[in-house]
């Protein structure tokens, strides 16, 4: 699973990370770009019932940040 990320706090990076950890995902890669917002790439690898619930928390991070602005 690949997901393309536009995020205001950097930290979320973070949290994602750990979210796929705790999902027993693995994190195959990542690559972002930190400005005034950040842009993230990340990709995943694991089972498809926890790559469905990491994305799942993904989503609530993303609406958390939007209800920021």
């Amino acid at each position: 699973m690949t997901c393309d990320l536009t995020l205001r706090d950097v930290r979320s990076v973070a949290r994602i990370v750990n979210l796929a950890h705790r999902f027993n995902c693995r994190t195959t890669q990542i690559a972002v770009q930190a400005d005034t917002t950040v842009i993230a790439r990340f990709a995943f690898d694991g089972p498809d019932v926890a790559l469905g619930r990491l994305r799942a928390q993904i989503d609530r991070i993303m609406s958390y940040e939007a209800d920021l602005t």
